[in-house]
This record gives structure tokens, sequence and C-alpha cells, in this order.
């Protein structure tokens, strides 16, 4: 056994060392470096996947041949990328159809080249290329190339003027036989010069009231896509819708424009003139249409509240906790009361009354008045009413600090509130068990633009059962300055924390000054 190794290991060594190499024959073929001869069997090779083969081409020396047997075919490495060395190529090449150009044909407009690719083996579209080209007629007189323009998207200069567009597609992919035949769309144009931007859909927003604040909207447009730049704008006054003795308002230059007393009877019109960073830079001033007549603003009562039998409800109760919520009338009794003998109401016959005891420290019982309009009056506008505090069938309980009646204002219709005031009961340091007649003469007052304000009697004493007289007993709270907002609504909370407490409010007013 070991001889015959030899002899073949010696043969081998004896058929290396000459120029000719043959297999299963004595002479080998001159032309060749090695001769395989057989009648039955045949050379097998590296077998391998299509993926393998994608891996293998960054390393692939050119001549390499393998078999793929994902293809079933012989392939090798041409220094660039795999070719079939059968009949048939690798696969077809990718097309490109439906070539068309996307974009303005003027001036400074970005052009894009569309076209859909496709590739029987779905190979990707990585080494597409393109051409453009420019000519005198759709007919592709006088075809020059755009040297510097080899991307999807062409950028048209002066040259291009009064020219026709044309882009060309050459599919390519860096996998799989490559490149396509070049399709080129159809000419495109002519190229105009480069067009101004436009404004359209100019409006006004806002309500036409002395004191309020128009807004003027537009939309910008550039044909070639240029940004826009500082458009410029202004504001006019005329007597009519027609533009009689129209007037441009002095100092009147930005995008807002707050309606003042000269404009009181007249008609606004709001202009823009949209301006682009560069190409053709300023278009034509575009104008809305005139809102008016401008009214003035009105002062006067905006609602109010007596709580009286024919009195309109413009209050509702519904969706908070209602126990405890009642008319009162008549008076308090001479024994048993506090303060005793005093009326229930402050105007007229009846009031509004809560009793109703909770250890709770969040409020949740409101009187909340409809949402009004008051856009048409004063934005100085002042909400009020009275209260007083009783206690009932003991005349030695009354309010604390944890017993409470606010205001909150919302601007957006009820969507969110903002407490403005708050009353406590009592002294918040000493004073407790405290109840006041309407007849008292304190008062609690706060501005809208200021945050929450906590008002309480001035009482010091630290007995139990304090009836508050003149200007210790807080009867009259309100909040000035609440804007003149379309969507104004408010609600009064209260809370005590025992059934022998009662909360009254009456005479509620909502008023422009």
């Amino acid at each position: 056994m070991k001889k015959k190794l030899i002899i073949v290991i010696a043969a081998i060594y004896s058929c290396m060392t000459l120029a000719q190499v043959g297999i299963n024959t004595q002479t080998p073929h001159p032309s060749s470096l090695l001769d395989l001869n057989s009648d039955t069997k045949g050379l097998l090779l590296p077998r391998i996947t299509t993926a393998a083969a994608n891996n293998l081409s960054s390393t692939a020396s050119e001549g390499l041949v393998v078999f793929d047997k994902d293809k079933k075919a012989f392939i090798g490495w041409d220094g660039t990328k795999w070719q079939n060395l059968g009949y048939e190529e690798i696969n077809t090449v990718p097309s490109a159809t439906n070539v068309t150009i996307g974009g303005n044909y003027t001036i400074g407009s970005v052009l894009t080249g569309n076209y859909t690719f496709s590739d029987a083996e779905s190979n990707p579209d990585n080494a597409t290329t393109f051409v453009w080209r420019r000519a005198d007629d759709a007919t592709g007189s006088n075809i020059a190339t755009i040297g510097s323009a080899t991307s999807q998207n062409y950028t048209t200069g002066a040259s291009d003027l009064n020219k026709f567009i044309q882009v060309c597609v050459t599919p390519g992919s860096l996998v799989g036989a490559s490149p396509g035949i070049q399709k080129c769309s159809a000419w495109g144009g002519p190229v105009g010069a480069n067009q101004a931007p436009v404004a359209t859909g100019v409006t006004i927003s806002g309500n036409a009231i002395q004191g309020q604040t128009l807004t003027g909207n537009y939309t910008y447009n550039d044909a070639e896509g240029n940004a826009q730049g500082i458009s410029t704008f202004r504001w006019t006054r005329s007597d009519d819708t027609s533009g009689t003795n129209e007037t441009t308002i002095a100092g009147a230059n930005g995008i807002t424009y707050a309606v003042g007393p000269g404009d009181v009877g007249k008609y606004i019109k709001f202009y823009v003139t949209p301006i682009a960073i560069s190409g053709t830079t300023t278009g034509a001033e575009a104008g809305s249409a005139f809102k008016g007549p401008v009214i003035n603003l009105i002062t006067g009562t905006i609602f109010s509240q007596g709580f009286e039998t024919g009195d309109t409800v413009n209050y509702t109760t519904s969706g908070f906790f209602t126990g405890g919520l009642n008319f009162t009338s008549g008076t308090t009794a001479a024994s048993g009361d506090a303060p005793a003998s005093s009326p229930l109401f402050s105007t007229g016959s009846r009031g509004y009354g809560y009793s109703n005891p909770t250890t709770s420290t969040v409020t949740s019982t409101y009187v909340e008045f409809n949402t009004v309009d008051a856009s048409s009056y004063t934005n100085n506008i002042t909400f009020s009413f009275d209260v007083a505090a009783f206690s009932i069938a003991s005349t030695t309980n009354g309010m604390e600090s944890s017993d409470l009646v606010s205001v909150e204002i919302s601007t957006d219709g009820g969507a969110t509130y903002a407490t403005k005031l708050t009353l406590l009961g009592g002294n918040s340091s000493s004073g407790s068990n405290v109840r006041w007649a309407f007849t008292g003469t304190g008062t609690g007052t706060n501005s809208y633009s200021s945050s929450n304000l906590n008002v309480s009697s001035s009482n010091t004493s630290t007995s139990s059962g304090i009836t508050f007289t003149g200007t210790q007993a807080i009867t009259k709270l309100s909040v000035t300055g609440i804007p003149n907002s379309s969507q104004l609504r408010i609600r009064i909370g209260l809370r005590n924390n025992a059934a022998s407490e009662l909360w009254v409010i009456d005479n509620v007013q909502l008023v422009a000054l």
C-alpha cells in the first residue's frame, strides 16, 4: 500500500513539474495546461448560491469561475460583474419606462426626471444614469447635451430660456446584467422666464370692532419653489364695500391691525405683496375683501341674574354636584338663626343658596352661567355678585376658611377655567364660625390680569359664633378687566362643611364699563 501511494505522489509531482498536465491521457493537448480525458465523467467546480456569489464579488479575482446553483449556470467574474458562461445571460438587463419630466418650465425651476424601473430578477436600481438635453423646438432641432446635468433633478438656467428640455434615462444595477437600454422623455417646454411669486386666498380674520385685532391671512406660492422672503403688507379703510375713498392707514404695515376709533363706520381691507428670496422676487399685490362696517365697542349690562321667579334662567348646575342648592326667600328666624331676622336675598325677593356638609377640599358644586359673546363690548368687563353667610338653626355655627365661594372665568367657552377670586369663610389664622347678612359693606375684588386672590374677613377674635357687620362682612365680590371674548363663560363655586351653614348669592351682574 505504501508503495502504491508513493508511486501516485511521484506521478503527480512529475506531472506538476511539467508544463502540461493530463488526466487519463498521456498526451495532453498542446494548447492546454490541464487536459482532462473521460468518456463517462466530468469536471466538478465549486457550487455556491447566488447570495454567496454576490458576497464574493468584493474579493473575486478576474477569471474566477463557479457554478451558481440557484441560477443553474456557470458564472465567471470579469473584474466588474459576474457573467453567464453558458448560452444565456445570468439575467435580463433592467428597463426604464414611463420616462417623463416633472416641474415647471421656467428659469430657476427644478425639473425631475421620472421613470419606472423594472428588473426581471428584482435587482436594485442603484446604477441608473441620467442625461439632460436641450433643443430649439419640440421635434428636437439642434439637440445639445447639458454637460453638467447628470442627476435625476435639473435646475433650469438662463441658457434654457425659450428652449425645450428632455431627460434620458439609462437603467442600471450593480447586480446582474446591466446597463439597460436608454429611454428618453418627450420634449418639454419652452422654458419661460422666472415667474414672480403670488399671494392667494387673501382674507381677514377677527371682528370688525373697535379695540379688536384683525389678522391678515394668505397663501404664498412660487412656481419655481423660491422661498418667501419678507413680504410686505398694508391696511386700508374705505366708506363702503366698493372702496369709495379708500385710504392706506398710516403705520399699518404688519400682518395684524388693531382697529381704532377712526375706523368706526369704515370698511377695512388687507393687502399683501409677496416677496421671494430669489428668482423674480416681487409679485403682484393682492387684497382681501372689505370687512366691516367697524362698530364701536359698547358699554352696558351683558347679563344679569337675580334668581327671581320671572327671571330668564341663564345658568346651569348640570354636570356638577347639585345637592344643597336651592332658592332662598324670606328672612332668618329671630331666634335659632344667625344673623337673626335678616333677608335671605340682597335684591328682589329671592336669592340662591347652598348648604351641604362635606369634608372634601375640592369644590364640586358650581353655578355656571351660559357662554356669551362679549366681543362687541369694551374690554373693561366686570363680573360681580352679592354674597352672605348664615347659620341656620344654630347661633354658634358659621363659616371657616375651608368654606369658600370662588369666581372662575373661561374665555374659550368653558373648555378651561382660571380661578380669579376666592372668598374664604373665616379668617385663615384665627376666625371660625363666622356669618354675616347682606347688610355688610365689605368688598373683595381682583383684576382678571392677576392670579387668584384669596380674601377673608379681618376678624381676629378666636371666639365661636361671630357675626360680622360693616366692612368686616364681605358682601360684594367682583373681578374687573375681563376681556371681551366671544366665548366668555363664568361660574361660581360653592363649598361648606356643615348642614347648618348656608351660602347665599344674589344680584349677579356682567357689565361692560
